[in-house]
């Protein structure tokens, strides 16, 4: 991804005449915003650091999007665009990203794979990271998901949290076999896009009721997730991949496109894709590969009220009358 990861001197020293050639901020998208660097690991890393320099980190994700708002108010400037690198091996935190964050701003996981940086909540009925802001992007992360949580809850529920085109990408989401829920949807997130990550052991032993992807409200009244995008991901070993709490709550007019949908070695999957409580349907689910039996008893379900317009080139084990003989799906599970 490119991005301005590195605060560095100019290539070349600034030159007489030229304006603007000796800006040490680093690569950016945009002329205003600004990187802020996390790093635990740094002897000099301390909150009381603006975190603009990498030789003086933030010592914490928190600190580091206060520090972004701080920013904004005293220069009276939109700082939208601008990006949070944090680098080091692990952090404990439950981190909020609040509704009066700076907008559309990027959280980047400087480790040297995707399994760094680990991310793991200290209340472990808290999610690690809130997020009410809208157009954040997380980046590279790897989400120990909490026993009593989520790894990442995305929030609009008009006024208090509007986390609406939020894009969650590269990371993992790791159950570690007692996780809740990887990503939670809280009221009617929309615009949200979900793609190349890993679900993997999210399965609570006795109770079979995590999810890796959840709407998890119980009751109807919030609305439904829609315009969402859940692309190229892997779902591994889990007691549930993509629902809502019973059922009640789902995803419209989304799109559901290059995920690997593992049938399970140790934990296999009661739900596998349940979009039965989506109240307009219209979602396009295409170009997945489904484990297990394409059929509603082994966890596959299209909209009820008003079903889905496409369930169709999912590759998947031959079922008579909804997968066609070369092993793709020619209508939604029945």
């Amino acid at each position: 991804m490119t991005l301005p990861q590195i605060r560095q001197p100019p290539w070349f020293p600034g030159q007489f005449g030229v304006r603007f050639s000796d800006v040490q901020r680093g690569l950016r998208w945009e002329s205003v915003p600004i990187v802020i660097y996390v790093d635990h690991e740094s002897a000099a890393a301390n909150d009381a650091n603006d975190g603009t320099n990498p030789e003086g980190p933030k010592l914490t994700i928190q600190s580091a999007i206060t520090q972004l708002t701080t920013f904004q108010t005293a220069l009276a400037t939109d700082l939208s665009g601008s990006v949070i690198v944090v680098s080091g091996d692990a952090y404990t935190e439950n981190v909020t990203i609040p509704v009066t964050a700076v907008p559309n701003c990027t959280l980047l996981g400087g480790g040297p794979n995707w399994y760094k940086p680990e991310w793991t909540a200290t209340t472990l009925t808290s999610p690690c990271l809130s997020i009410e802001c809208e157009g954040w992007v997380v980046d590279g992360f790897h989400f120990n998901c909490p026993s009593g949580s989520s790894g990442i809850q995305v929030r609009d529920t008009g006024g208090a949290s509007t986390a609406y085109k939020t894009v969650i990408q590269n990371c993992i989401f790791d159950g570690l076999w007692g996780g809740l829920y990887g990503i939670d949807f809280v009221g009617a997130p929309h615009r949200v896009t979900v793609q190349n990550c890993w679900f993997i052991e999210m399965h609570r032993e006795g109770t079979d009721d995590s999810f890796c992807i959840i709407v998890s409200d119980s009751a109807s009244g919030p609305g439904n997730p829609y315009q969402c995008a859940i692309l190229n991901n892997r779902f591994t070993d889990s007691d549930n991949y993509i629902g809502s709490l019973g059922s009640i709550r789902a995803w419209n007019v989304s799109w559901f496109q290059g995920n690997t949908f593992e049938e399970g070695l140790i934990a296999i999957p009661a739900i596998y894709l349940d979009l039965r409580g989506g109240t307009r349907g219209y979602n396009i689910v295409t170009g997945n590969y489904f484990g297990g039996t394409y059929a509603n008893a082994n966890g596959y379900w299209a909209n009820a009220a008003t079903p889905d317009s496409c369930w169709m080139g999912n590759m998947t084990e031959a079922t008579p009358g909804t997968v066609g003989d070369n092993g793709y799906t020619v209508r939604t599970p029945a």
